[in-house]
């Protein structure tokens, strides 16, 4: 991961300095929704079956 700047020092570095500049945020980025999806398609069968489950007793 490589600095946006030339410098071998902080004195005269202002501003906001982004950490994951060129690095791949955008692959680490789909496997974070990737993940989020597969978690709301596995809770949604959970609660779905969980809800007939209960239904049948009742």
């Amino acid at each position: 991961m490589e600095a946006p700047f030339d410098a071998t020092s902080w004195d005269g570095i202002t501003g906001a300095i982004y950490a994951g500049y060129g690095s791949v945020e955008g692959l680490w980025l789909l496997a974070c929704l990737a993940m989020v999806v597969i978690a709301i398609v596995f809770g949604w069968r959970h609660e779905e079956h969980a809800y007939k489950a209960t239904k049948k007793k009742g």
